[in-house]
Parts: C-alpha cells; sequence; structure tokens
C-alpha cells in the first residue's frame, strides 16, 4: 500500500529542504570583507528583524525569507524576497514580494503574492548624551493590487484590494542603563495607519509591532568581554510581536521569539511564530520563519550598492 505524506509532514520536509538551501548559501556568501552595518546609532547596531521592518536604510536584499504556517486544513507557505536600494543616503525603496503555496484537504493553491512596495527616510540618529542609542524614519507602504496570482486572488487566499499606510518606524538601544547586563537590550517598533482602497469590502486598519532584542556583539564590544565561543558572541536572542486591528473587527497577531546571527555581511534568522491571541488560533498554528540577508553595500560599490545620489535630505 502507497502512504501519502500528510500536509504537516509536506511543511517539515520543505523546512528540511529550506535549512539545506540556507546553508549551502552561507558557503557561498562567506567572505572576509570588512562589513558595514545595516542601522548603526553610535555604539548600537540594529538588525535586520524577521515580522516587521526596522528603522534604517541601506542596500541590502532579503533572500529567502521562507515561512512555513500550519493552518486548521492543511499549511500555508511563503518563499519571499525583498530588495531594498538607496536613492540617497537616508532614502531608499524595497521592492518585496513572495511565492504562496496553500495544501488542503480539498484544495491546493500556488502563485505569487501581490507586491508591495516601501519608501522610507531615515532620520540622523540622535546621540545627545552617551549610549542614547535613539534612531527613527518614516515610510510609505503602498501593497499594489492585481500584481499577485489570479488563482489565489480568486480564491480568495491574497487580497484583491490595494492600500496605502504611512509608517513610523523607531528603534531604541538601552545602553545608557545603570546594569551592564541590561545594557545589551534594545527596542525597535512600527505603527501603520493601513488605508485600503475600498474601505467597505476591505477594511482599513491600524497595525504595529515591536521587537525586544539582546545583542550579544553589543555585550562582546561595548560592556564585558565574555568567555563564550565566537558563534555564541554573535548572536542577538529576539522576541518580535506583530499585530493587525482591523476597523470594527477583531485584532490578529503573531509572538515570534528567535535568534538571529550576524557575520560581517551577511545575517541568519530563524524564529518560531506563535498565534498572539484566541482569533489567530482559530486560523493558524505554530510556524516557522528563516531568513537569510545580504548587506549588499559590502560587496557591490557601483550603483547596486550605494545611494544613486549624494547627499541627506535631512542635511
Amino acid at each position: 500500500m502507497v502512504k501519502t505524506r500528510s500536509p504537516r509532514s509536506r511543511g517539515w520536509s520543505t523546512l528540511r529542504g529550506a535549512a539545506v538551501l540556507l546553508g549551502a548559501l552561507l558557503l557561498v556568501v562567506v567572505s572576509r570583507l570588512p562589513g558595514e552595518a545595516h542601522v548603526v546609532c553610535g555604539d548600537r547596531v540594529f538588525p535586520t528583524t524577521l515580522t516587521l521592518d526596522d528603522p534604517g536604510v541601506s542596500d541590502e536584499m532579503s533572500l529567502p525569507t521562507i515561512a512555513l504556517t500550519p493552518t486548521a486544513s492543511g499549511e500555508s507557505n511563503s518563499y519571499g524576497y525583498e530588495w531594498d536600494k538607496t536613492i540617497t543616503e537616508d532614502l531608499d525603496l524595497a521592492v518585496n514580494g513572495d511565492y504562496a503555496t496553500q495544501r488542503g484537504p480539498t484544495q491546493n493553491l500556488n502563485g505569487w503574492d501581490n507586491v508591495t512596495l516601501t519608501l522610507k527616510d531615515e532620520h540622523p540618529c540622535i546621540q545627545h548624551y552617551e549610549h542614547e542609542e535613539l534612531v527613527w524614519s518614516v515610510g510609505l507602504i503602498r501593497l499594489v493590487p492585481g500584481s499577485g496570482s489570479v488563482q489565489l486572488r480568486n480564491a480568495g487566499a491574497i487580497a484583491s484590494v490595494g492600500n496605502t499606510a504611512p509608517t513610523f518606524y523607531v528603534g531604541k538601544g538601552l545602553g545608557d542603563l545603570p546594569v551592564d547586563y541590561l545594557r545589551p537590550l534594545a527596542l525597535t517598533g512600527e505603527v501603520s495607519r493601513v488605508f485600503s482602497d475600498a474601505p467597505n469590502t476591505s477594511p482599513s486598519a491600524w497595525a504595529y509591532a515591536a521587537s525586544l532584542q539582546y545583542s550579544m556583539p553589543y555585550m562582546q564590544q561595548h560592556v564585558k568581554a565574555l568567555n563564550v565561543a565566537q558563534f555564541v558572541a554573535r548572536m542577538t536572542p529576539i522576541v518580535e510581536v506583530a499585530m493587525s486591528s482591523p476597523d470594527g473587527g477583531s485584532p490578529t497577531g503573531t509572538i515570534a521569539p528567535g535568534i538571529l546571527y550576524d557575520a560581517n555581511n551577511w545575517q541568519l534568522g530563524a524564529e518560531a511564530v506563535l498565534p498572539a491571541n484566541k482569533t489567530t488560533r482559530q486560523t493558524q498554528g505554530t510556524g516557522f520563519i528563516i531568513q537569510f540577508h545580504v548587506f549588499l553595500d559590502t560587496y557591490y560599490k557601483s550603483w547596486f550598492g550605494r545611494p544613486l545620489f549624494k547627499g541627506n535630505l535631512w542635511q
């Protein structure tokens, strides 16, 4: 008798395949070029987060971002990309999307999700006092309707209505705390007002997210050098929370604890993704997300890895 794999088994197979792919990428990408951090404010480096955006701009690429999410009737997976291109030193344009698959007992769907464009402007970091480590930025996010798969759109698996979201991003390092072992802590967050193109069909919403992170690189370099393996010294344990509250509806969201590993010019992140409330648990279970991220300005000194125009809009 031929045995068939359950959706959950196929999901774990996908996750193992993703791990092998990312391992191969690491062998190819590792380089001794000097690293350039993504978001730097004083001694603080804010890493790239996985379920919310960080407050900085840079030439960088996330490829792939693999998310595995079990659902009540099967599983929903996505294989995403994001390319950030700086226009000036403080202004960039990001393009991101993902290839989505949905598996269930009666229906299997595959196709591209809608494309999202983000224009973000980073304010110079605030360092009036030692270890203040405060950075913020503003952005405008546009979900482009009709840019994804017709099959997914007709099945209701992706949005059929576009939206525009003015967004505020912030990051605060806690290097000014009086307790040495708390100084590696940092917070980042974002708040968006999502304006729907058709509120009667798809309501507008508030979206808000935050991360709490503990930077071992900050501990080693700016607080106290611990006797730990170099691999551990490059890690940042992190917890991310992302929520969405539609007008007139129940909020949904996720809590994502995990680990970020920062090399000189790339970052690898892995997090579990847990439903944050009862409404979310009704539609999805605990999933996983893995992301490989490259800082392009460490590899390409042409337009691909540096701003199109010199200068800073704030100066």
